[in-house]
This record gives structure tokens, sequence and C-alpha cells, in this order.
């Protein structure tokens, strides 16, 4: 029986008839070798949204092969970040996923090492930005996400801009993500182009956050908690993380997404090898697993994450689902994950001023 430890509830260029010749390819082995590493462990920090596909798309799939036993460790990137600092002179995980600022803030406190690209198949057949976004390879980028704006047709007029967001007709029915969220931060850098024209007016970005707080119900931690405001009928707008698209629209109410004048906020869910860890070679197995062709269509087709590989080619009708397709990428704003985490302290005391003092 699989164990459970619960923590916590650039653009994409398809290259046109290219194939990669080792693109559904495994880590190479000899006959034999896949069950090398059977009756081994292996404890991976991630996220528990959609674990039921995540289980059916890589987990299990993973274990069957290899004959091992993946233990997950699931929260939000706040708790698992902060777990793997405190027990960081007795590390226990051997792959962690991050996103946004907490990557980078994993490889400041050290619980984050640098893979070694030799034991990864898979790599170069992603996006060349996916292949190393934070530098000094600590991080690879295996899905491209974004950040968008949601809203129900029935009850709000049409949204075009982020400015929209402090309509008057929304107040009460707005919902944005929390500041220590992977997005909260980018909600600045928005609100300062819609309003300045510049995303480093941040001054700009943080005056209209505040001018903008009466309309906000709540501010979401977690893309679960926005799924459940939207479908009790409680929150009619939102920025919405595009991972999450699959459970909102399942809502079967009358919601559409747009691409706004100023454009959207991308970024990469960045998986990474633990530092400390004693699998380093079933580490970077799982990692390439995680970035093989077979993994990511899976994922793609049940709309839980938009593929990183440049020869992943999706149905229309699944593309518009997820980060994918020339216009959608074309409109993606993609901020450094280094600055937020730098600003991460000072921005949270911002925020607090706003939304709990």
């Amino acid at each position: 029986m699989r164990k459970r430890i619960c923590i916590a509830s650039m653009m994409l260029l398809l290259a046109a008839g290219l194939v990669f010749a080792t693109a559904t390819a495994e880590p190479e082995a000899s006959e034999g070798s896949e069950m090398s590493f059977e009756g081994q462990t292996l404890t991976i920090s991630m996220w528990g949204y959609n674990m039921d596909l995540l289980e059916k798309n890589i987990i299990v799939p993973f274990e069957e092969q290899y004959g091992v036993e993946i233990i997950v460790e699931t929260g939000n990137n706040s708790d698992r970040f902060t777990k793997m600092v405190a027990r960081k002179d007795s590390p226990l995980v051997d792959v962690a996923l991050f996103a946004g600022a907490w990557a980078q803030n994993a490889v400041d406190e050290g619980i984050i090492k640098p893979y070694d690209p030799s034991l990864l198949t898979n790599l170069d057949a992603l996006m060349e930005s996916a292949q190393d976004p934070l530098g000094g390879q600590y991080a690879i980028g295996y899905t491209i996400q974004h950040l968008g704006l949601v809203y129900r047709t029935d009850k709000v007029d049409e949204i075009t801009s982020w400015r929209d967001l402090s309509r008057d007709d929304i107040a009460g029915f707005l919902s944005i993500p929390y500041i220590t969220t992977t997005y909260g931060p980018t909600l600045i850098y928005m609100l300062s182009e819609a309003w300045a024209g510049d995303f480093n007016a941040t001054d700009v970005g943080w005056e209209k956050l505040e001018e903008l707080a009466p309309n906000v119900l709540t501010a979401y931690v977690r893309s679960s908690e926005l799924n459940t405001l939207i479908a009790q009928e409680e929150v009619y707008v939102a920025p919405y993380a595009s991972f999450a698209w699959g459970n909102i629209k399942a809502t079967g109410l009358p919601l559409k997404t747009v691409i706004p004048e100023e454009g959207l906020v991308g970024s990469f869910s960045m998986v990474s090898v633990g530092a400390g860890t004693d699998n380093d070679a079933l580490a970077h197995l799982y990692i390439d697993h995680l970035l093989s062709y077979d993994v990511q269509m899976a994922e793609a087709m049940d709309l839980v994450d938009s593929p990183a590989r440049t020869d992943i080619v999706l149905p229309a009708e699944v593309g518009e689902n997820l980060t994918y397709g020339d216009e959608l990428l074309s409109s993606l704003n993609f901020f450094s994950q280094k600055e937020m985490a730098a600003l991460q302290e000072e921005w949270i005391d911002l925020w607090n001023a706003i939304f709990v003092e």
C-alpha cells in the first residue's frame, strides 16, 4: 500500500516536422535493469491537487515499471518548503516540486541541488527556457502554466483588462491569489502594467490593489478553494491558475477565460533533486519519467499539466484548455523568480497592511 503524508491541504514553439529520436525514451538501461531499483522507496514533495490523475499518469506507472514505492508529501509551496528547511540536517525528500519564487527560495536555503543533465534523456525535448529556468541547473520546468482571468458571463459584463478587477459591478464577487502563493506577487506586476504601463511601477500596483481590496470577497491560498468558491456561486471573477481550469470548467457554470490586453502571467512548475538524497540515480530516473513524452501527453489530455515538451501536438479541444497555442503563449509575461524571492518579506508586510491591519 502506497504511503501518503499530507502536510497541508516564452513562447512554446512547435518545431514543424521536428521529431526527437529519443522523445519517448526512458533512461537507457540494459536488459532487466528496470527492476534494479526493486524494493527501494522514493520520497517526493509535491502538490496534492489532481492527485488521482497524478497517480494514474505518473506515480503508479513509475512504481510498476521500476518496482519501487513512492512516498509523497503533499501541501502548498510554503508548507512543504518550511518542512524541508526544518529537517535540512536530516533530509528525507529525494525529489521536490516547487513553483515561482519558492523554487528560488529552495535554492537559497540549500534544500535542493543541481541536477545532472547526463542522467536525463528527455531534457533536450523541452523548450529551451524550461531546461534551466533558475540557472545553475537547480530546477527543470516540467510544465508551463499561466495566470489568467475567468468570469461568469451571465453575471458580469465582459472582462478585457486587469483594470476591470476594480469595477464596481464585481464588488464582493472577486477572489484573488494570496500573496504567498505562486501567483500572488505577479498580480502586483499586472496591476502595475494595467494602470501605469510599466510592470516595474509596483508602487502603482500596490496603490491599485489597495483600491480594489473592498471588491475582494477572499484571497485564496489553494486553487481548490477557488474552485469551491466558483462552484458555490460566491465568486464571479478571479485570476486563476491554468492547471485548475479543468476542475473549474467541470462546474458546468457559464464561465469564460480571456487574454486581457496586458497579457497573461507565465510560469513554470519546477522539479528538482533534493539536497542530501541517498537516491540520486532513482531521483533522476523519476524526473526523466516526468519529462517523458507519454507522461506529458497523458497529463495534457487529462487537463492536468500543460506540456513543456516541444513535440506534443494536442487536439484543439484539449489545447484550448491549457497553456498551449501560439496566441496564448505569445501573450505570456514572465517575471524574475529571484526578484520575487527577494521582495517576498517586504511584500507580505505590504499585503498585511491592506488586508489584515
